[in-house]
């Protein structure tokens, strides 16, 4: 009885042994398959290390490490280093429009994303792999009575810089606004209302779509005239506006090659006080054919901001 309790505990003892041994060697061995199967290309040294921090295998200018070895293989992990970032803003922020058709109060969760490297130090070497996080939080926009036109459009944006700091952007709105803000962080819930309160209306900026063509044909004394119309007439009555237009007469490509070289163009300007429609003179013989023009225009008065808008028409004179 006393032999077999022997054997089985020289069995046991000598498996141990191999299975340490084992171990070993396939620790010590991993480095060195890395090093072959990247041809012999060493891991990028650590960065510049501050002052008063040793890195682990390192012995640093005018400090000895008596005493201490540093052995191949040696896993001196001295804790991970997570170090997380926003994307970019644009990532974090949503985009939300308002208009005339649509309610004042809006509520949705609004996502946000950091990116960062989770780091951790194996001997003389730094190991770091990507990682980041979502988070959400649910934002309430509650905007007060204010007069918006059927074709006027507000453009605000919703940020999170962090998963407790929301932010609007309102440059894009057509009113200024007082801002007030109240936020809620709970185990359950992380939310934030914003209250905005209505101001003066902004100057508005033109659109490229207020002068379209109503009508062009030949004059009483056979002339070309353009006829323009204005679509946002009603809303800056009392204003005033100043058109240019430049343009063409789209060559024939079967016509002979004297009036390929000497094509017709067009040039016309005018200011007026602000009508349904305005008329041009643009050439002094209407020609048969398709036109092709840039009609530029800026408004001016209290509710303009006086910035230029274009527009390109084409029409065809029979």
């Amino acid at each position: 009885m006393k032999n077999t309790i022997a054997a089985a505990f020289l069995i046991l003892a000598a498996t141990s042994y191999v299975s340490a041994g084992a171990f070993d060697d396939l620790r010590a061995s991993v480095p060195a398959a890395a090093s072959e199967a990247s041809g012999g290309v060493k891991a990028p040294p650590p960065p510049h290390q501050q002052p008063g921090h040793e890195q682990p295998g390192h012995e640093q200018p005018g400090h000895g490490q008596p005493g201490h070895e540093h052995h191949p293989g040696e896993d001196q992990h001295h804790g991970h280093e997570a170090d997380y970032q926003l994307v970019t803003k644009d990532n974090n922020c949503v985009n939300w429009q308002f208009t005339a058709q649509t309610p004042n109060v809006r509520t949705e969760e609004v996502i946000g994303e950091t990116e960062g490297f989770d780091c951790y130090w194996k001997g003389s070497d730094k190991y770091c792999r990507p990682t980041g996080e979502y988070f959400t939080r649910e934002i309430t926009v509650d905007i007060g009575p204010r007069k918006l036109e059927s074709w006027e459009k507000e453009s605000l944006t919703v940020c999170l810089e962090s998963q407790t700091s929301p932010r609007l952007d309102t440059a894009d709105m057509l009113y200024e606004y007082s801002v007030a803000e109240e936020n809620t962080s709970s185990f359950f819930k992380k939310a934030t209302k914003f209250t905005l309160t209505p101001g003066a209306k902004k100057p508005a900026k033109p659109g490229r779509n207020e002068l379209t063509v109503a009508s062009a044909g030949a004059g009483p004394a056979g002339e070309l005239r353009l006829v323009l119309n204005d679509t946002r007439a009603g809303y800056f009555t009392g204003e005033k506006i100043d058109v240019t237009i430049d343009g063409m007469k789209v060559p024939d490509p079967n016509a002979p090659i004297e009036e390929l070289l000497n094509f017709v163009t067009i040039s016309a300007h005018g200011s007026f006080a602000v009508a349904p429609t305005y008329e041009f003179k643009l050439l002094d013989k209407a020609k048969a054919g398709q036109y092709v023009i840039t009609v530029k225009y800026t408004r001016s008065g209290p509710l303009s901001t006086g910035e230029a808008s274009s527009t390109t028409e084409i029409f065809e004179i029979k």
